[in-house]
């Protein structure tokens, strides 16, 4: 028993090893500042991207769009203090730190000078051991910088050195031509990861990062240049990189009893999170997918109408501190849409015919003037299904390239709208897919919202009493009922059919329960066999004497 137990948590301590060196990785294609992508990775995952190592960084490398050639955001950004740290991503606290003059500090990194790398070696045993082994060090004696120096161990070896004893100092102050510099692998850093991961491994551009102060406070990576970091204002609008996230995609739960909104929405409340939230086009499809595929009426998201209206943008982008190149007098309440006219915009209503301006798949393809007379949801619809979406305008560059492609004197569609709608969960995506001549304009025809399933998916306001089917989204809340086969020995006669006894025995469970923190998360009984006995006494046991390794 205490062998088979051992056998358990030592593979138990593997796995949870290597699930840290493969976090999941999601890449965002939508354009967000630094501190707005943080806050959409920790609402759906856990943070943006953190890396330990170099195989983590070519995940991150191979989950961007391959035509995409800018940076994307990643969790690096700056703390106050600076600390000591190792290439590797060792942390210094409580290691050897005497370095003797090996390593010049973080503002001498330009300078050239030889430098020493380490190879590390995987080693596997029987019986699932395994270990590292460190297998020496090399002198490189071409003068490179540090970062250069850095880029050439990780790349042919394994890391710059890490030096943590005497016994290491000595092994490399032996191998130090006479009169040299030489790097190793500890140097100042004055970054942190977002979600205060304590790794330090780094792998920065050429020149950075900057050493002068207002260059910029958090960190972009690049796929084009072997995902190099650079420093950028975190005011810059990117896509980004999130880690973690065991309920993403959200999972949908599709509920096939008619209910009213409020009923619907007080159900997936209690075994749920709420009614079902969509981002995106790829959302919409797998709502439409759960959906039973007999039925052809509609059923109840999460979007209701809300007290107040707000500009968004047609991709779900928030409009909170962003760019408005608005006409003299505008807006003045004449709609809710919004068209450009020759660079300045004006709100009208949306039911007006105008042509328009998609953007593909990736922004700097730029974008496409459709001379084709749409209401605004036709518009959105066409785009979204021929290219990406109606565009985003983030500031006067982007203003002025639509500018430079639209027809002067027309008025042009573009991704602008006033909401007066509103997730149930509050989340603050403004992603929406109305069907056509959707929503109505006028108050009082309906305040709540279904999706029709033979519409691709598209949405249409409702009476909110209206009975119907719905979709939950979120990670079920109850826990389902395990049976779990007990297996008791003893010795002598045994009476376990007795009540008090087996009453002791489930106490006991419930007591271990408790000392795991499942205490009132757990319900035990007992399920009786025929003629209404709990236990059976097993016919001819046997014993598994085994407990040698299996060769792999």
């Amino acid at each position: 028993m205490d062998r088979s137990l051992f056998v358990l948590l030592l593979l138990s301590g593997l796995f949870w090893s290597s699930s840290g060196l493969s976090r999941p990785y999601h890449y965002i294609n939508t354009a967000m500042s630094w501190s707005e992508a943080q806050s959409y990775c920790r609402e759906r995952f856990t943070d943006l991207a953190t890396v330990d190592s170099m195989d983590d960084l070519n995940r991150l490398v191979n989950i961007v769009i391959a035509g995409y050639k800018g940076k994307v955001w990643i969790g690096l950004n700056k703390r106050m203090q600076k600390h000591w740290v190792w290439s590797n991503g060792d942390d210094t606290l409580a290691q050897f730190s005497t370095v003797n003059g090996l390593v010049d500090n973080q503002g001498m990194m330009i300078h050239k000078a030889h430098f020493f790398c380490y190879n590390v070696e995987l080693r596997i045993y029987k019986c699932f051991f395994f270990n590292t082994v460190e297998t020496g060090y090399v002198v490189i004696e071409i003068y490179k910088n540090w970062t250069e120096a850095q880029s050439h161990c990780r790349k042919y070896h394994t890391d710059l050195a890490t030096i943590r004893n005497k016994d290491d100092i000595n092994r490399v102050s032996g191998m130090i031509p006479p009169n040299a510099w030489v790097w190793i692998g500890l140097f100042l850093d004055s970054w942190e990861w977002s979600d205060k991961w304590s790794r330090f491994f780094r792998n920065w551009a050429a020149g950075q990062p900057s050493q002068s102060s207002g260059s910029g406070d958090c960190v972009g990576m690049s796929r084009n240049d072997s995902g190099r970091w650079s420093q950028y204002s975190c005011d810059l609008r990117q896509p980004f990189i999130c880690h973690g996230g065991d309920f993403y995609p959200r999972p949908y739960h599709y509920i096939n009893t008619a209910m009213s909104w409020p009923e619907a929405q007080s159900y997936c409340r209690e075994r749920f999170t709420d009614l079902a939230t969509a981002d995106n086009m790829d959302d919409v499809n797998r709502l439409v997918n759960i959906v039973d595929a007999g039925y052809s009426g509609s059923v109840w998201i999460g979007l209701k109408r809300a007290t107040q209206k707000r500009w968004a943008w047609s991709n779900g982008e928030n409009t909170t501190s962003e760019y408005y190149n608005w006409a003299s007098g505008q807006p003045n309440e004449d709609g809710d849409c919004v068209a450009t006219y020759s660079g300045v915009w004006h709100d009208m209503s949306c039911s007006y015919k105008r042509y328009f301006v998609c953007y593909g798949e990736f922004r700097n393809t730029g974008y496409i003037m459709v001379q084709s007379a749409k209401i605004w949801s036709d518009a959105q619809s066409y785009c979204r299904q021929h290219y990406t979406d109606l565009p985003t305008i983030h500031n006067s560059v982007e203003n002025n390239q639509i500018v430079n492609i639209i027809l002067k004197g027309w008025y042009i569609w573009f991704g602008l709208f006033r909401e007066s709608w509103e997730w149930s969960d509050k989340w603050i995506n403004f992603f929406r897919h109305w069907a056509a001549g959707q929503p109505f304009q006028s108050s009082g025809l309906g305040d709540c919202v279904g999706m029709s399933r033979n519409d691709s998916g598209k949405w249409a306001q409702y009476n909110c009493d209206l009975q119907q089917p719905f979709i939950c989204h979120g990670a079920e809340r109850f826990i389902k009922k395990q049976i779990i086969r007990l297996k008791v020995t003893c010795s002598g006669k045994c009476t376990l059919n007795d009540l008090s006894l087996q009453m002791a025995i489930l106490n006991e469970i419930s007591e271990k329960l408790k000392s795991m923190g499942l205490e009132g998360e757990s319900k035990t009984s007992w399920i009786k066999q025929e003629g209404g006995e709990v236990f059976l006494q097993e016919k001819n046991p046997t014993a598994n004497s085994n407990n040698k390794c299996s060769k792999q």
